[in-house]
């Protein structure tokens, strides 16, 4: 499959065997990237979301808006998306060390990944919609008054619909992208570009995001105080009382911001990792033919 940097170049004849040359810091590093560049750019609609599914948030379509709860975002993606990368490169690694492979292996991987980036996530999503929704004024203080008034466990609050909702479209994501591009290469007989993963990516973010909208929507009204109850108590309530078709309300921007942070966040994993790991092979031959000059 190769030759090691103390024998010659290394060669890399599969399309994904650089992954297994993945160090756990090149996968820590790639995810964090991917994820906190994608999720900044995108941010503007995640507010737009948040503001249509909160109870009682009016939706102004002002700079100002589309900023609101940037920080948590920003700071707060970096260590969510190397967790939740390294966890799926990991659980990819153990499960094809056991010869699991396929769409179940790919839903399993996903999920993992997403419920060990969850103890991040879940903070994150509490103080950045509490601010999208005005309930702070900004993250600073939204921190200070959960501490005051809430404790630890308000961090953690609307957790299991987090995880309801996180971890089936993260599973779902990665496993629809992961056929898409077996597709793609049993029709065009060569592995997909950038270009081809992006549509991919997107293609892969949207269907997922459509089909777990009624718990985003859930999700949302537990994280700003619009509802109580739990899961199935908040769904009943939001039925009864403002009818079914509001558990899809936010669909439209929901899948317009999931459907490129997937493709984006998919695409960029894999270029900043293949970077990496070629800096890294580079780095090593070069130390090996300096070696054998001597």
């Amino acid at each position: 499959q190769g030759k090691t940097a103390a024998s010659g170049p290394v060669v890399v004849k599969k399309s994904d065997e650089w992954k297994k040359q993945m160090l756990f810091s090149e996968r820590l590093i790639a995810g964090a990237a991917a994820r906190g560049v994608a999720q900044t750019v995108l941010h503007p609609i995640d507010v737009l979301r948040t503001r249509l599914q909160a109870k009682g948030v009016e939706v102004v379509l002002s700079p100002e808006t589309f900023v609101k709860g940037i920080a948590p975002q920003f700071i707060l993606a970096f260590p969510a998306g190397g967790i939740q990368f390294a966890a799926y490169e990991w659980s990819k690694a153990k499960c094809a060390a056991l010869n699991f492979t396929g769409g179940v292996a790919e839903v399993l991987c996903g999920a993992a990944g997403a419920l060990a980036a969850s103890i991040v996530r879940v903070p994150q999503e509490v103080i950045k919609q509490r601010v999208q929704a005005d309930i702070y004024p900004n993250a600073l203080i939204g921190f200070q008054r959960l501490v005051k008034e809430e404790g630890l466990k308000g961090f953690y609050k609307g957790y299991t619909a987090t995880v309801s909702r996180d971890v089936p479209w993260n599973a779902l994501s990665f496993l629809f992208f992961a056929q898409s591009k077996a597709l793609y290469v049993r029709i065009t007989g060569e592995d997909p570009s950038v270009n081809a993963n992006l549509v991919l990516g997107a293609l892969s973010g949207m269907l997922a995001a459509v089909i777990m909208t009624p718990v985003d929507v859930v999700k949302t009204r537990l994280m700003t105080g619009g509802a109580s109850g739990g899961i199935i108590g908040t769904a009943t309530a939001i039925i009864r009382d403002e009818g079914v078709a509001t558990l899809m309300k936010g669909v439209v921007p929901r899948a317009a911001y999931l459907a490129p942070l997937a493709s984006l966040t998919l695409a960029f994993y894999e270029f900043f990792a293949k970077a990496l790991v070629a800096k890294r092979l580079a780095a090593a031959n070069a130390a090996a033919k300096t070696a054998r000059a001597k």
